[in-house]
């Protein structure tokens, strides 16, 4: 054999879900959803859809943050086909409004935000958008009626007058979780 050429759709279903199991979920969204109907029964078998991480690290510990191309993809395309099976969803800052205003998320019961810039989620929970594309949850500065839990993640101190703009916005919250943050009162 010395010109032996495989493609990815040579190889068996075991073979795949071998390879594939070891990705990162976002990755295997990414690359392989819409290639062809065999790619998305493997990736709909493979991948749970009701607890979506769109957040990776570095190896160092740093927050990778998702290239426009990416976002893109994911905004148009890909959360269109799964956004009413998203029960947990996992953000990090500067993709978070993207995602969130992409799609309605009926099902969504917690929301984990990650690398909050401190003008950020004031911003998201406060501010009027000119136009709203069919967004039921009326997200920024409106109701996520289904949300039970949110879990704030960031290095800046958490503020009150951030709390009190929050809660509106997540009227059945039952738990609220602030990581990495140090409470201060003004």
């Amino acid at each position: 054999m010395e010109h032996s050429f495989i493609e990815l759709n040579d190889l068996p279903d075991e073979i795949l879900l071998i390879i594939l199991k070891d990705l990162h979920n976002v990755k295997v969204l990414y690359s392989l959803i819409d290639v062809n109907k065999r790619l998305n029964t493997i990736v709909k078998y493979l991948i749970s859809t009701k607890y979506l991480t769109l957040r990776t690290f570095f190896s160092d510990g740093l927050l990778y943050r998702f290239t426009n191309t990416i976002l893109d993809r994911f905004c148009l395309q890909i959360l269109s086909k799964i956004h009413h099976k998203i029960e947990f969803l996992d953000l990090e800052s500067s993709s978070m409004e993207r995602i969130l205003l992409s799609a309605n998320y009926p099902s969504l019961h917690e929301l984990g935000l990650y690398d909050l810039a401190t003008k950020t989620p004031k911003d998201l929970f406060t501010k009027t958008l000119t136009h709203y594309h069919n967004i039921t949850n009326n997200f920024p500065g409106g109701l996520f009626k289904c949300v039970r839990k949110v879990s704030l993640y960031d290095e800046s101190p958490f503020e009150y007058e951030f709390f009190l703009q929050v809660v509106p916005s997540f009227p059945f919250m039952e738990k609220l979780t602030v990581h990495k943050s140090e409470i201060t009162q003004e």
